[in-house]
């Protein structure tokens, strides 16, 4: 029989203890740095201080933690041996106690997860509880069409602005526009369209994974405080209106989506305001039917910071005849309200310029697309793209 010690005697030690093959070792004690817990005894095992280990001989130490890179540099200096030290956490550790055991568990307790985070949604999703009223995204293209409406979208990154956490890593949280998003949010202007997610019910339409990704987004009290912040009686409209390829599981969905956005600008006089890396419609024929395309460059991070001058730039220099499109982050949301206020029409699009790539190259997942920034690829991003003189040209200020 082994001889060994579990450093940790907090959350994880009870499924370290059982995981461990009882035919093969003796557990002489749990180290713990915390004195308060020094003395007494967890499941029939004594918890003992680091010090009363050092003269004893043992076989293994594990360490229970999942930071354990804190705990193996603490062994090293209490001068104990490398080759005892077990990290239960570590990916992939192979010995004869644990074969990719952390791994394999892991995996057992996120499938645990997503049966928790599928239970909490399914009063929802099978309309059991009352969830708002969201309308499809071609009713909402087709309306734009017909009364030249403007469009403000709520997604994950603005509910949680809202709720003053950090969500988007293209925008830091801020009080001022915490307090403008709950307005747009709020607002009863009839020449503008307020658009949610639609992760309350129909996740059967999106692939298994991404309705998983929503519903552990929504589990514990995010749903209900989004549920908070909306009116019963209001009808929204699907954001993902602007995202109508890569998380459905069927391609008709953006069949349709695109030629109605397409309609939307067809012979408009276009204004894009976007960040300095989104190059929409660069190298794609997404507003090859607009009449003209002008662009003007704003900060791909933390946009909100120029503000103020975004907005007084488009009044000074974009006539109010032209159709506006931003995609700024949560910053697009609160544009496009005040600029329908000054009389434009505004459009938050959003990604749709990515999910347009992705959708004519037919991929399956999120991919890199060069010369233009990706918000989903955490991986470097080649962003520098070749003199395009027409792309340039279009360029008529830049806020940066």
């Amino acid at each position: 029989m082994k001889k060994i010690y579990i450093w940790g005697a907090g959350h994880y030690i009870r499924q370290v203890i059982e995981e461990i093959d009882d035919t093969k070792v003796i557990i002489l004690g749990i180290i713990d740095n915390d004195k308060k817990k020094q003395g007494m005894k967890l499941y029939g095992i004594p918890v003992i201080s680091p010090m009363d280990i050092i003269e004893e001989e043992f076989d293994h130490l594990i360490i229970s933690v999942k930071r354990y890179e804190i705990i193996e540099n603490e062994c090293k200096n209490w001068g104990i041996d490398d080759s005892k030290i077990i990290s239960y956490w570590k990916k992939y550790y192979d010995n004869d106690l644990f074969k990719e055991r952390a791994n394999r568990v892991e995996n057992l307790l996120q499938e645990i997860r997503v049966l928790e985070y599928r239970l909490d949604s399914a009063p929802y999703e099978w309309n059991v509880e009352l969830s708002p009223r969201i309308r499809e995204g071609t009713d909402l293209l087709k309306k734009i069409i017909n009364d030249h409406s403007s469009l403000c979208r709520f997604g994950d990154g603005e509910f949680e602005l809202i709720r003053e956490k950090e969500r988007p890593w293209f925008q830091k949280p801020n009080a001022e526009l915490s307090k403008r998003l709950k307005e747009v949010l709020m607002s009863e202007n009839s020449m503008i369209n307020i658009a949610i997610a639609q992760n309350f019910t129909k996740l059967e339409k999106y692939k298994e994974k991404s309705a998983d990704i929503i519903r552990e987004y929504m589990f514990g009290d995010t749903r209900k405080n989004i549920l908070r912040l909306l009116d019963k009686n209001r009808i929204y409209y699907d954001t993902y209106v602007t995202r109508p390829y890569i998380i459905f599981k069927d391609k008709k969905n953006a069949d349709e989506i695109f030629p109605l956005f397409k309609e939307i600008w067809k012979g408009r006089d276009v204004v894009i305001i976007e960040g300095e890396f989104s190059r929409i419609g660069v190298g794609n024929d997404l507003m090859e039917d607009a009449e003209s395309v002008s662009r003007i460059l704003c900060p791909s991070k933390n946009a909100w910071d120029k503000y103020e001058d975004i907005f007084d730039t488009i009044l000074k220099i974009v006539p109010k005849g032209s159709l506006i499109c931003i995609s700024l982050g949560p910053s697009a949301t609160v544009l496009a309200y005040d600029l329908a206020g000054e009389g434009y029409q505004a459009l938050d699009i959003g990604q749709l310029d990515n999910e347009y790539e992705w959708y004519i190259r037919d991929v399956e997942t999120r991919v890199e697309i060069p010369g233009k920034m990706v918000a989903e690829i955490s991986s470097e991003q080649t962003l520098e793209i070749e003199r395009e003189t027409e792309y340039f040209d279009q360029i008529i200020a830049k806020i940066i």
